[in-house]
């Protein structure tokens, strides 16, 4: 827990708008509370302003919250996508990172936030804000598009050196993506060759790219196969790469996966379910609820692979979604971000089940078994045998 005299500083990523100002406001508050939503207000004004904090002592004072709950509160914030925690132990420094809310629409079709809501308000809040939140355009199905094509200008004199220089000095799209899993991709070996006709440069920006990647990552796609979804998926008249089609042609893909290594949580988290069902193909539900968990849960894939044994093993192979993403959250709040962890978690789990039945109160006689004296008795065989020849008529 973090102490008043504790360093710290605050850093926004994205920009408040009056729209994401309103989806805090009609869809956060109600789910996180006054206390979270209080926080993040303090958090959000103090960091705007020119001034810098030192320390925890400012944010204590204008937020009228204890130590204790400004702590509690910190991870409900976190929960929510809206806060990332860091932590300098030998600078006893704080950085907490501050994301701006999601815009109303993109919350409302999140698969958790979006649940979350409608569970907590009813449908019929859920509908209206729906509409609240619905992009004003006019419908255009009746109408003829007759935008001029765009044409590539970069195709004639770009090059790849150039195309090279400009990755590394462009600026970083900060607060882009907020879940920073592990990449098993090679960039080199899928670009190598790629034409610019099938792949223009003009698609090769940092957000398509990272999807790319994730979705090898997610799903166990080879380079190769990935340069054909990518083909299959580029908008020809725009030269724009639909994201959308993508990810729908990844969760189809049913190529085969060269297993090169020898540690199995170490698999695409996909093929590592199909492996785990005997080479039955993953459902669709499923691939949605494995990308949920690296998305939403910013869970690494090795994680996930342990998330998915651990709840199979539990649920005599039910992968329920429910319980899926209530393991997963206990998880992201203990900070098991590696499968080592996930194994160390399991294990302690098992064991304190273990101590608490053993724990049990056993009958005092239990505990004092010396105590009990055996009384011994000496048979007149003799006399025996005699009482049971008259027994026997005998």
């Amino acid at each position: 827990m973090a102490g008043k005299e504790d360093k710290c500083c605050i850093e926004v990523m994205g920009e408040m708008t009056m729209e994401r100002s309103a989806a805090f406001s009609m869809l956060y508050y109600p789910l996180i509370g006054k206390d979270a939503a209080v926080l993040y207000h303090t958090l959000m004004a103090i960091a705007t302003r020119s001034r810098k904090i030192k320390n925890h002592l400012l944010i204590e004072k204008i937020s009228g919250l204890s130590a204790a709950l400004i702590e509690k509160n910190r991870h409900v914030l976190e929960q929510f996508l809206l806060l990332k925690t860091y932590y300098k132990a030998e600078e006893n420094r704080f950085v907490y990172q501050l994301f701006v809310p999601k815009n109303g629409n993109e919350f409302l079709r999140h698969e958790v936030f979006g649940r979350l809501y409608m569970k907590k308000m009813g449908k019929q809040v859920y509908e209206f804000n729906k509409l609240c939140f619905a992009l004003n355009v006019e419908d255009k199905s009746e109408y003829l598009e007759i935008t001029a094509p765009f044409e590539n200008l970069l195709d004639d004199e770009w090059k790849e050196k150039e195309e090279e220089a400009f990755r590394k000095s462009r600026p970083k799209e900060e607060g882009l993506y907020q879940s920073e899993f592990a990449l098993r991709f090679n960039y080199d070996r899928f670009l190598q060759g790629l034409s610019t006709s099938v792949f223009p440069q003009m698609a090769r920006n940092e957000k398509n790219l990272r999807c790319i990647g994730e979705l090898a990552t997610i799903h166990g796609i080879d380079e190769m196969s990935m340069r054909k979804l990518v083909s299959q998926s580029m908008n020809l008249k725009d030269n724009t790469l639909n994201l959308e089609v993508l990810k729908r042609k990844a969760r189809s893909f049913q190529g085969e996966w060269k297993q090169e290594e020898k540690d199995i949580y170490k698999l695409p988290p996909v093929r590592f379910l199909q492996n785990l069902q005997r080479g039955i193909a993953v459902s669709n539900t499923d691939k949605k609820l494995i990308e949920s968990l690296l998305h939403d849960f910013q869970m690494q894939p090795d994680v996930v692979n342990v998330l998915i044994e651990y709840v199979l093993e539990k649920t005599n192979q039910k992968l329920t979604k429910s319980y899926v993403e209530k393991i997963a959250g206990e998880w992201v709040r203990l900070q098991i971000d590696t499968s080592q962890k996930a194994f160390e978690h399991i294990a302690n789990d098992k064991q304190k089940k273990v101590d608490k039945v053993s724990s049990k109160k056993l009958p005092e006689w239990y505990h004092n078994q010396d105590l009990v004296q055996s009384n011994d008795v000496k048979v007149d065989e003799e006399e025996l045998g005699r009482l049971m020849k008259q027994l026997g008529g005998e």
